[in-house]
């Protein structure tokens, strides 16, 4: 996983006004299930639900791809294309490692067909990627990259994975020790700290000692290998190391609420709001739970948050896939009329 750099850290905090950086609309086509796809309306923290394979998280690695891929850099289309594909499976991490620079070359190569005819719209960012007369051409917000760039790159095998997006697959000790140099640069262990007590009032200090994420139990008064608490603290942790590392940007959770028991998902919420709220930081979150959905909507209502949306994708008659977009006010009244917002 890559450690945030000194100067994108303290770049994003003397930087962005609050909300001015935030996708508010996106628009997607030919990328995974989405053929031709709209949806805007979004706030600062966005939850995804949906039926089961409907494509909720494609549309947040949709999200995540244009706001990754940044202009006059297509070191950055790289970084995108090899951290989605790790998102989805692990092991890829491996293999690319493995790799010498031919075989490396050749698999970004295959990651990027996939997504020849691409084009992703939203108003902070623009990315198409087509094939046009066996010639690959990129555009990044009217920069135009084509084969002759890909050719003259000089690829090491150690581009560094994106470190905003959590999947919901694996949370790695390298990742989380990347997250925290993150919050140590911001100077926020105090606040890491504050809430890891909060989700266990025996926890009162997280560290990395040896390249071992560690807790600091009050009862035992030593620290204790973070394993040992199960895969709920540690991806409560990544998520708010996460969301201060990437200060003034964008965070991507998937399945939030895998690991944590729906009795402290009320406590989740709390942290994701309001540490997004002080980090100036834009979520996109997806869910299978209805608790968890329950949840959001209690919590957002209690801290009387009103940056929040949720995004409800769903196929309609004619097997298209569509998103309805609830604001607060609207996503409160659907919820408390007890209707169903899991996709249709």
């Amino acid at each position: 996983m890559v450690t945030p750099t000194v100067d994108s850290i303290l770049s994003n905090k003397k930087g962005t006004p609050m909300n001015e950086h935030f996708i508010k609309n996106i628009e997607i086509k030919n990328f995974k299930c989405f053929d031709d796809f709209k949806a805007e309306g979004f706030g600062r923290v966005n939850l995804i639900g949906g039926k089961n394979n409907v494509g909720k998280t494609a549309f947040m690695e949709a999200l995540f791809f244009n706001t990754t891929v940044i202009k006059f850099s297509f070191e950055s289309l790289i970084k995108s294309l090899i951290s989605i594909h790790v998102f989805r499976n692990y092991q890829m991490l491996y293999t690319l490692s493995d790799a010498n620079n031919n075989a490396y070359s050749q698999l970004i190569f295959s990651f990027l067909k996939e997504y020849f005819n691409v084009s992703l719209l939203t108003n902070k960012n623009n990315l198409t990627i087509k094939l046009k007369n066996n010639e690959v051409i990129i555009n990044i917000d009217d920069k135009i990259f084509t084969n002759n760039d890909f050719d003259s790159i000089f690829i090491e095998t150690k581009i560094p994975l994106a470190h905003n997006f959590i999947s919901s697959l694996f949370i790695g000790g390298e990742q989380l020790i990347n997250l925290y140099d993150g919050v140590k640069l911001l100077r926020k262990r105090e606040e890491i700290n504050k809430f890891i007590n909060k989700f266990d009032s025996d926890l009162g200090e997280y560290e990395i000692i040896d390249a071992m994420p560690v807790c600091f139990s009050k009862k035992l008064n030593t620290f204790v290998n973070l394993d040992a608490y199960g895969n709920g603290l540690k991806r409560y942790i990544a998520y708010v190391c996460a969301i201060w590392a990437n200060q003034g940007g964008y965070i991507f959770i998937d399945e939030v609420e895998n690991g944590i028991h729906y009795t402290n998902l009320d406590k989740l919420w709390e942290v994701l709001l309001q540490t997004s709220k002080e980090a100036n930081c834009q979520l996109f979150i997806t869910t299978h739970s209805k608790e968890c959905i329950e949840s959001y909507a209690r919590v957002a209502k209690k801290l009387e948050d009103e940056e929040i949306a949720f995004i409800e994708l769903g196929r309609n008659k004619n097997d298209e896939l569509k998103a309805m977009v609830y604001p607060y006010e609207w996503f409160h009244d659907e919820i408390e009329q007890d209707h169903e917002v899991r996709g249709w």
